[in-house]
Parts: C-alpha cells; structure tokens; sequence
C-alpha cells in the first residue's frame, strides 16, 4: 500500500512539474512577442524595429524611417529577461505598455554610468513608436 501511495505522489509530482516548465516558457514567449514593434529612443532621434523573426533595423530619424532609409540591420533575441541586440546586453529597469527604460550594460566606465551585479550600465529608455 505504501509503494501505491509512493508511485501515486511521485506522479503527481512529476506532472505538475512539467506544467510549470511549460508555464515559464510561454510567459517567456509572451514577453518576447511584448517587444515586437517600432520602438523610439528617448532624447535621441533613433528608431528600432524588432521583428518576430529575431531580426530588426534601426534608422537614424523619424524621416528615414518614413522614407524606410535603414541605417542598420541587426539580430536580437530575448532570454531571462535579457534582450540581446547583436552587440547590446539589456535587461528592462521599469516597463509599461508604450515605455521601456532599459539598462544597456557595456564594458568599461564613464562618467554618467552606474553599476551593479551585472556590470556597468547607463538607462537607456524607449516608447513606442505609434505615429
């Protein structure tokens, strides 16, 4: 009776193990799907755009984006809650549903960075480009 009790919690067991991996991935997803979209850098003149695929561009003002000239082209992918474009390592400060202020890490120090456990990083922040 007691390897029937056993068996029956360590299958239970198991199951809601998977279901809870299963739960971390699609929340991971949703999150990733989150930053699909044109994004404007604040004080700067810059627009990104992620696509699903894991690519994006970047343009240098709203008129070449507008006028669709890119400046850049670039790969990103999201993971832990890291956003990796190409050479870039950010990890989201404070987000809302039009505004992201990142901490864009970087090696090295400067005058205006701040630190923590990750390393050097300056706030770098995007809204949603909606016009």
């Amino acid at each position: 009776m007691k390897t029937l009790r056993f068996i029956g919690v360590a299958t239970i067991i198991v199951a809601l193990s998977v279901n809870f991996i299963a739960c971390s991935d699609d929340e991971e997803k949703a999150e990733e799907m989150f930053f699909i979209g044109a994004w404007a850098q604040d004080g700067d003149d810059d627009i990104f755009v992620l696509n699903a695929d894991g690519t994006g561009v970047s343009y240098d003002s709203e008129t070449l984006y507008k006028r669709g000239e890119v400046d850049d082209f670039f790969s990103w992918t999201y993971n832990n809650e890291w956003l990796y474009l190409d050479d870039d390592e950010l990890r989201a400060e404070s987000v809302s549903s039009n505004k992201i202020v990142w901490r864009r890490y970087f090696d090295g120090y400067f005058e205006t960075a701040n630190r923590d456990a990750f390393g050097w990083y300056e706030l770098w922040t995007w809204e949603r480009y909606t016009k």
